[in-house]
């Protein structure tokens, strides 16, 4: 298919705000301001930490031994940027802001797993996908998610539109898919605020490695897991498979599906059904390290026992829109989903978000989930984009 014309003129634009990024730090200093930069700092913003342990609306949070609260992070995780003139951000073009970004992820990610980037004039979904073009990287798109996102722009989309109170375990992004994303990034266009909940937990996956019961690490690595998707027709749910796919075609879908090796069936409400089994586990592709790499608690349908707009329904989780089990068919045990989800918890780190935000994670180091909004929180607007490379 032939680009759009629109298409065209976005691609030219960004060709020539990359080709213009070397006149940008002479601009700076003809407006009397010193070189941009971005520098690092070990001042860790206070955090109230938000509670887990007993938490409503939050899968697993009532097995005993879930942690009480999330951490705090640390000096080193997130790794914190803000920039060295906070009063002349506004006047720095933000596609240069984003070359900046980039330049500090290419030397600096690898050694933490994420980094946070604050004081960036950022305020709109438009100013992110400037600083996002900026950065050069290679977007990936959603077709395929199992969640609940709208396609904001070219490369933007919300993080996730499920009811504010609900926490969303932790998670790899995509990682069931056979191309999963290399880097997520979050940005903070509307905070809930320091005591609106609302956090997106980063989480050490190194860590989760290190303390996850080596048996059942064995047996996701030999067994595999089981992925399950039961999801409505637009007609009868925002959650749909219209959405999910990016498509109203079946044909197209068909496509895709078959073209991932997956199992699929069209149901009577004109629901779609798919199922596929894959790695539980996954080796980094830079460093070839092996991390704890699936969305098994989070996509596993206990999660819809606490979600507010399913926890009343009484079929089977395996009929849920999303499911987990062995590769081989049988369902984890609610003790090893508890370890999972115990272990997850105890290795993450939160911070409250400041509008303008912008959080980079490589996909397979750092896992991350969404804190659950507190009573009276009417907004929360965090976007994301994800990367190929």
């Amino acid at each position: 298919m032939l680009p759009s014309a629109p298409a065209i003129l976005k691609s030219t634009s960004q060709a020539l705000s990359r080709a213009a990024r070397p006149l940008l730090i002479p601009r700076a200093r003809a407006l009397g301001l010193a070189a941009p930069e971005l520098v690092q700092t070990d001042n860790l913003p206070k955090y109230n930490a938000a509670k887990l342990a007993g938490r409503p609306f939050l899968p697993g949070s009532d097995t005993k031994g879930f942690p009480a609260t999330l951490n705090p992070i640390r000096v080193d995780f997130p790794a914190v940027f803000h920039p060295k003139a906070p009063a002349d951000a506004d006047k720095l073009p933000l596609e240069e802001w984003g070359a900046m970004v980039r330049e500090i992820v290419d030397r600096e990610l690898s050694k933490t797993g994420v980094l946070l980037f604050r004081g960036l004039p950022i305020r709109t979904r438009e100013d992110y996908a400037r600083l996002f073009d900026g950065t050069g990287l290679a977007p990936r798109d959603y077709v395929g998610h199992a969640g609940r996102r709208e396609q904001l722009d070219t490369n933007v989309y919300s993080s996730n539109d499920d009811p504010l109170e609900f926490t969303i375990d932790i998670h790899t992004e995509l990682s069931f898919m056979p191309a999963p994303p290399q880097k997520v990034m979050f940005c903070c266009i509307k905070s809930p605020g320091e005591h609106g909940g609302g956090e997106t937990p980063v989480t050490d996956m190194r860590g989760v490695m290190r303390d996850m019961d080596p048996s059942l690490v064995e047996r996701v690595r030999t067994r595999q897991i089981r992925y399950v998707r039961n999801i409505a027709d637009k007609s009868r749910s925002s959650w749909n498979w219209q959405s999910n796919m990016h498509s109203e075609d079946r044909e197209e879908v068909e496509r895709f599906l078959t073209g991932k090796g997956f199992s699929y069936r069209w149901n009577a409400d004109d629901s779609l059904s798919y199922w596929f089994s894959t790695d539980g586990l996954s080796e980094h592709p830079g460093s070839g390290e092996t991390y704890w790499f699936n969305q098994l608690t989070e996509h596993n349908g206990s999660c819809f026992k606490v979600h507010p707009e399913f926890m009343n329904e009484t079929k089977h989780i395996s009929e849920f829109p999303r499911h987990t089990s062995y590769g081989d068919g049988e369902e984890f045990s609610e003790e090893d989903l508890a370890h999972v989800r115990e272990v997850q918890w105890k290795n993450s780190y939160g911070f409250h978000w400041r509008q303008g935000d912008v959080l980079v994670m490589d996909n397979f180091m750092v896992g991350h989930g969404r804190m659950g909004c507190n009573p009276g929180v009417k907004e929360r607007k965090i976007i994301a984009s994800i990367t190929k490379n």
